[in-house]
């Protein structure tokens, strides 16, 4: 099962997450080398509260313990002071909104995430993350919740654009369903449905902006149902880093949410059918960072 790669001036490639892992550990001059394993997932303003429960707990799940025995939450202020950033593997960021995001960190604290990625480290962005990671966000564009903005950390060059399905409303699961995707890695290949909750789609700029340390991007997943099939999974390499950036959430059990709220009963069944889809592609994406699975 073949994706299409983006059309940018890049390099492309589907992803080998073997030869991934040896390219990273054979650059002697990253500071961030894979001798690093702390694990650690962004719990601050703009986060959201379940979503960063959840994505921590699918993190305890799929990683190795013994070789990352740390997986924990991450201030805004310990990324603004920058230590803990010297030890870790990945920096995750969940669902929430970006503007809250980019407030807590400040300039500091984006500049320090963004130069531990270029030297070498991986970020993993799902939702509101994803499109953080992005040059450029479009959300609900002349609708009620627009949004147009530029983003500093630039790991994507193109556009962040969303919702990709109605109804999103922040703090409510109006906007929630599920979405059929094809997924593809050398260690995972399938089709199936998985949670989406004002998650978007990932457009590339041709040619990319100026000054772009993004060296190779490739999709991981599109969203097979809606038209033209566009990104719903992709992963780069900047300057001596990678990262994943998803528009739906691999990382969520739904079930936790269909208890609390009856209205989303009618999903029960698909995303019950395509659980351990989601729990497969989700541990296939932190082999792409370089992680250690169970």
């Amino acid at each position: 099962m073949s994706l299409r790669p983006l059309r940018l001036n890049l390099k492309y490639f589907m992803p080998k997450a073997n030869a991934v892992r040896k390219s990273s550990m054979s650059n002697s001059k990253s500071t961030y080398e894979k001798l690093k394993f702390d694990v650690y997932v962004y719990n601050g303003l703009g986060a959201n509260e379940h979503g960063c429960n959840q994505l921590l707990q699918a993190l305890h799940t799929c990683l190795d313990s013994e070789k990352h025995d740390v997986i924990q939450f991450i201030s805004p202020e310990e990324i603004i002071n920058g230590s803990k950033l010297k030890g870790a593997a990945l920096i995750a960021f969940g669902s929430g909104y970006t503007t809250g995001f980019a407030s807590a960190l400040g300039e500091i604290g984006l500049r320090n995430l963004r130069d531990y990625v270029l030297s070498g480290g991986s970020y993993l962005g799902l939702g509101a993350g994803g499109y953080f990671g992005c040059d450029f966000i479009e959300f609900d564009k002349e609708g009620p919740l627009e949004k147009l903005s530029e983003r500093e950390l630039r790991f994507f060059p193109g556009i962040g654009r969303g919702p990709v399905y109605p109804g999103f409303q922040y703090g409510t699961n109006k906007g929630l369903c599920a979405t059929f995707v094809t997924f593809h890695t050398d260690t995972f290949s399938r089709s199936f449905h998985c949670m989406i909750d004002g998650g978007g789609a990932f457009y590339p700029s041709d040619p990319p902006k100026p000054g772009s340390n993004v060296k190779t991007v490739l999709n991981v997943a599109v969203f097979a149902a809606v038209p033209e099939t566009p990104s719903a999974i992709v992963y780069t390499m900047v300057g001596a880093g990678r990262t994943v950036l998803s528009g739906v959430h691999l990382e969520y059990d739904v079930s936790s949410l269909i208890k609390s709220d009856p209205s989303l009963e009618h999903l029960q069944e698909t995303f019950n059918a395509s659980r351990q889809n989601q729990i497969n592609a989700f541990k296939s994406l932190v082999q792409l960072l370089t992680l250690n699975v169970a």
